[in-house]
């Protein structure tokens, strides 16, 4: 529910604009910090749920370096050059109307270089902090919400699964210096990927 209703304030824009006259074909730009900027994709028929929103980043002499083509929710954590969000990955399907063929991964990006999914480092983290097993969590991962608190990252973290020894929600605290260090990681011993979908490119492990 959380998720949702951060969508549609982030969405309220867009369908006040789509509510005007030669709008419905627009796009509306919502500056973030840092160059960082989300874009709302309107279309005439669109409701909150329908509206595509992609992520990009605005350099001081104006160059725009797309970085994801459809977030998972609109809720970024912008920490100087680094910003972490949620990107809806395509792994199954390149059909848009396949809502199975698409998974949230959790992203770090320090534009202009691709973004690193560091989804499997925050989920080993999380693993051998709560001693669970980490394959099983990577099986089991469903969604992960980024925020900052107190100079920290807390990562709300949601896994599908009714077992009694294992939580269906969870949250993860890391400091910035274990951020940088997943993403040095990826960055290391990661591989340059596609998005089956969109043809986006960005390192995983």
């Amino acid at each position: 529910m959380k998720l949702i209703e951060q969508l549609v304030s982030h969405l309220a824009p867009a369908m006040l604009c789509l509510g005007l006259a030669g709008c419905a074909s627009s796009r509306i730009v919502t500056p973030q910090a840092n160059g960082y900027e989300e874009v709302a994709h309107p279309h005439r028929s669109s409701t909150p749920a329908d509206l595509r929103i992609s992520f990009q980043h605005r350099a001081p002499n104006g160059r725009i370096t797309l970085i994801w083509p459809a977030l998972y929710g609109a809720n970024e954590v912008i920490k100087g050059k680094v910003a972490i969000f949620v990107g809806d990955v395509a792994y199954v399907t390149s059909d848009p109307n396949d809502p199975r063929g698409t998974k949230p991964r959790l992203f770090a990006v320090t534009s202009p270089a691709p973004p690193l999914d560091i989804t499997d480092e925050v989920l080993a983290q999380w693993s051998k902090v709560n001693e669970k097993d980490f394959e099983k969590a990577k099986k089991l991962f469903s969604l992960v919400v980024p925020e900052e608190k107190d100079g920290r990252l807390v990562l709300q973290l949601e896994f599908w699964t009714q077992a009694k020894d294992w939580p269906d929600k969870t949250t993860l605290q890391l400091d910035w210096n274990q951020v940088s260090d997943m993403m040095r990681e990826v960055q290391t011993k990661g591989k340059m990927r596609e998005d089956l979908r969109w043809h986006t490119p960005y390192i995983a492990k």
